[in-house]
């Protein structure tokens, strides 16, 4: 049984997942299994996993679900280890990320989550920002730390979980779980098609304590065919849904307005790309529910523009 298990969902990423999966092979840590859950891929993601002549590597095919989030609770329910990595099939290991990880995770046992910091970098691997989290107060506040240092911050599920609700600072592939932690019910909502990591963070940082280590150990990287590169109008209403779903989690009319504020500015979005594509029907239904959830100035233009 290995101690570490990284899981990877994959959907037709075998232009890229080589290299991620060699830099996970490349780490200072080897006791781990590597699960690569392949999402009905129908280009040549397969033949470059099975490329990999390593025994930790083992593969898994589903059918197409849409988005990671079935893959991921498939990679979780298949996973042997005492901790559980959650990876992207595009994103680039550091060497020491598991090791580091591993190392925080034991000396704070009363720790159930760890996420770190990441740089940013495109698809020739260029270095983009080198610590994408550095502008993130909210975050930086919480462990009063502007600074990389190294150093492995607790954190309180009493303030953690206003932190995650405040700003989304916990990027997917810096995460690793203790996987004893993990109730049934603890898995990635499969309603959604993206947003299902953050309705993750949020669920469970309102019952368990975390700890943030402060050094850049992966490289999150932007794929203009992925996810992050999809409008609004498509990734918007899933997002929604999680933060919809985020509220019934969260205690005190604080958490709820700071939700209720991101789902107005999700409309928004929406509302401004309707517009541009000149649906003014799309653009004044979305104005109106930006409204709704948190009365704003720039909403009111849209619905008023809407309507010439």
């Amino acid at each position: 049984m290995k101690k570490v298990s990284v899981v990877i969902p994959a959907y037709n990423c075998g232009r890229l997942i080589g290299q991620t999966i060699s830099s996970i092979l490349a780490q200072t840590y080897s006791n781990f299994e590597l699960l690569i859950i392949d999402d009905g891929s129908t280009d040549n993601t397969r033949a470059v996993i099975q490329s990999f002549n390593d025994e930790r590597v083992k593969y898994f095919y589903q059918e197409n679900h849409g988005g990671p989030s079935r893959a991921r609770n498939k990679g979780i329910e298949e996973s042997t280890g005492d901790y559980i990595f959650i990876f992207d099939s595009d994103d680039l290991m550091r060497n020491e990320k598991i090791e580091l990880s591993v190392k925080a995770m034991e000396e704070n046992p009363d720790a159930d989550i760890l996420f770190t910091r990441f740089s940013l970098v495109d698809e020739e691997n260029k270095i983009l920002r080198e610590d994408y989290l550095k502008e993130y107060l909210t975050l930086s506040n919480l462990i009063n730390t502007q600074h990389i240092d190294d150093n492995a911050y607790y954190i309180k599920a009493n303030e953690l979980l206003p932190a995650v609700v405040k700003s989304n600072f916990i990027g997917t592939s810096s995460v690793m779980l203790r996987s004893s932690a993990l109730a049934e019910s603890d898995r990635f909502d499969e309603s959604l098609k993206n947003a299902d990591d953050r309705l993750f963070w949020i669920r469970f940082s309102a019952k368990h304590s975390g700890i943030f280590l402060n050094a850049v150990l992966h490289d999150y990287r932007v794929v203009n065919s992925g996810i992050t590169g999809q409008g609004m109008l498509k990734k918007g209403p899933n997002k929604i849904s999680a933060l919809e779903k985020a509220k019934l989690v969260c205690s005190g009319k604080e958490l709820i307005g700071l939700l209720d504020k991101e789902i107005a500015n999700n409309y928004l979005a929406m509302s401004r790309e309707s517009k541009n594509k000149k649906d003014k029907k799309s653009q004044r239904i979305y104005a109106i529910k930006s409204i709704h959830h948190c009365p704003n100035f720039k909403a009111i233009k849209l619905f008023i523009s809407s309507l010439l």
